[in-house]
């Protein structure tokens, strides 16, 4: 009878215990499928478009791209075709209206030549976000724009002509030139086979493996370049700044209020100056070059023994270093230089 009594509150002790646990979990259940329902009704996304165009692998396709609000990505998918897909999500309680890529998406096709083209969204005060997604052939020329929205390239022969008014560009693995203009947003460059031309009139520049160089323009931002050809980097106003690990070929750097600083071997002359930022240049122990610095009103740092120290008063210098060199020109008009 005991045994019959300790089995009974056992069970009894096992199930209040699961009861106690239900109890406690429960809420946290509701919770979790409540939140998932609430992003879901939310979050609402349309069923993807796409549409696959063939093209000839004999000739090289060119591809124009007009995007008025959204994400474009164009990358390399496979040769004799083009690719074209897009999805939606709003945030609207009404979801997306049916036949809105219909609406809004047009596509032309003469051979190789496709044109896409996005018009307005109707209500964008709904806050839909919009991706396009192009796969094309290696052997593909892109001319692209965003009105509003960021492009990711990559991939692709080129050359590229990608323009964006507000958002940011991402760029790699382009065999031949680049031309890359923003309005508002940032500029990331990576392994371009051919020339590089970066503008930015409100962003930061960043450039990395550019064999054939590149001119970098910034109206206010930072320009960040490494492993460069021959360069032009210039911020134009502010406190923008010009950061150069790398420079294998000829340096022209300008700043306004912002830090030059470059690192590197003087494969080819160099050219710096800063209305009132420093320069700072480290250059290894055996480097040898001509060195002509000068400024009105800044200072010298020369951490190096092979530099002679000017004279107090001295705001201008002209030496050769290990007997000369490529020419290294640094002017500024307040700043700082410091040579390393």
């Amino acid at each position: 009878m005991a045994v019959i009594e300790t089995q009974l509150s056992t069970v009894h002790t096992t199930r209040y215990a699961a009861q106690v646990r239900a109890d406690l979990y429960l809420p946290f259940v509701i919770a979790i499928a409540l939140l998932a329902w609430v992003q879901s009704s939310s979050a609402q996304t349309m069923p993807d478009f796409r549409r696959t165009l063939a093209v000839t692998s004999a000739e090289t396709v060119t591809l124009d791209v007009d995007v008025a609000v959204g994400e474009l990505q164009v990358s390399y998918g496979r040769d004799g075709e083009v690719s074209i897909a897009a999805s939606a999500r709003s945030s609207a309680p009404g979801g997306i209206a049916d036949g809105f890529f219909s609406a809004v998406l047009r596509i032309e096709q003469s051979g190789n030549h496709i044109k896409v083209h996005t018009s307005e969204l109707a209500a964008p005060e709904e806050r839909i976000s919009v991706l396009y997604r192009i796969d094309v052939p290696y052997r593909t020329e892109l001319t692209s724009k965003v009105k509003s929205g960021k492009q990711v390239i990559t991939g692709i022969l080129g050359p590229v002509d990608a323009v964006t008014n507000k958002g940011d560009i991402k760029a790699a693995y382009i065999s031949n030139a680049l031309e890359a203009h923003v309005g508002r947003g940032n500029l990331d460059i990576q392994v371009i086979g051919g020339h590089v031309d970066a503008i930015t009139d409100g962003g930061n520049i960043s450039c990395a493996r550019l064999p054939q160089g590149v001119s970098a323009e910034a109206g206010e931002g930072d320009i960040t370049l490494m492993v460069v050809g021959p360069t032009i980097a210039v911020v134009r106003k502010g406190t923008g700044r010009i950061s150069v690990g790398g420079a294998r070929g000829s340096f022209t750097g300008s700043t306004d209020k912002g830090d030059i600083y470059l690192k590197a071997i003087p494969h080819e002359d160099w050219q710096l100056s800063s209305a009132s930022g420093n320069v700072r240049l480290e250059l290894p122990p055996s480097a040898k070059f001509e060195l002509e610095a000068s400024t009105k009103t800044g200072e010298f740092q020369f951490d190096r023994d092979d530099i002679t120290r000017p004279k107090a008063n001295d705001l201008q210098i002209r030496q050769a270093i290990n007997g000369g060199g490529k020419r290294i020109v640094v002017h500024t008009e307040s700043g700082g230089i410091v040579i390393r």
